[in-house]
């Protein structure tokens, strides 16, 4: 599960592209159910391009909506994979989704199952309520280096993130590992214009030993970039509400 800021693509309430996902799903269905009652032929590949594609603009205003539409992805998602599935079975096999076919009835029925078999699973994976999520008391992460708006050399960048109120350790805990204060021995996710990177810090953190200030280096292309750093709990859980920071610097 990602949970981090902007920069990052998070889970939760108003996740953009849990919404982009519900909407795609929900386009598909509408598709899968115009081709069920006869109102749109599905009977070799090129009848999927005019449809998805139409899909795709519609999924493209889902942001618009995301802080409503997010919450649907745990049914939604795995419903419409079912769908997508019998529409591509439709067009490129002799697989008949007529009213008339008894398969087209077991269809329905695996996406409903899906839907309710998937969406506790899905829901606690990528779109958890705020009251599962540990709370974030007084941990905040700051990077310090570099600084925002600094210029730096394009190649291997030193960060360094200083966190306070909290300290953190380069392995990804098991739950039963999980220190009771959840603001100790975390993760930090870290993200370079978007792309999730792996830090390996300098400091010889250990979950016994964890650390309140890290650095390590990043590839940075030449350019205008955006570092994003998130604290996590030890097991890789977010907190709420999210404790992230970012900078942006010219890499030159």
């Amino acid at each position: 599960m990602i949970a981090l800021s902007p920069v990052i693509a998070h889970a939760g309430e108003g996740a953009t592209w849990q919404a982009l996902l519900v909407v795609a799903a929900l386009g598909v269905l509408v598709v899968l159910a115009l081709v069920i009652v006869g109102r749109v032929r599905m009977e070799q590949g090129d009848d999927l391009v005019l449809p998805l594609a139409g899909v795709a603009i519609a999924s493209s205003l889902a942001p618009l909506g995301s802080v409503l539409l997010s919450d649907w992805v745990g049914w939604a998602f795995p419903a419409g994979v079912v769908a997508l599935l019998a529409l591509v079975a439709a067009a490129l096999t002799p697989f008949d989704l007529a009213p008339s076919n008894p398969s087209t009835y077991g269809v329905i029925a695996v996406a409903a199952i899906a839907a309710v078999a998937l969406y506790g699973p899905i829901t606690l994976a990528w779109h958890p309520p705020p009251d599962f999520l540990p709370l974030a008391d007084d941990v905040e992460v700051t990077i310090t280096s570099p600084s925002e708006g600094a210029d730096v050399t394009a190649g291997e960048v030193l960060v360094t993130v200083t966190i306070s109120g909290g300290s953190v350790q380069p392995e990804l805990l098991a739950a039963d590992q999980v220190p009771t204060d959840p603001e100790e021995a975390g993760q930090l996710a870290v993200a370079v214009d978007g792309q999730v990177v792996t830090p390996e810090f300098a400091e010889g953190c250990t979950v016994s030993s964890p650390c309140d200030e890290v650095s390590f280096p990043v590839e940075v292309e030449p350019g205008e970039r955006i570092i994003a750093v998130e604290y996590r709990r030890g097991d890789g859980v977010p907190m709420t509400p999210l404790v992230t920071d970012r900078v942006a610097f010219t890499a030159s």
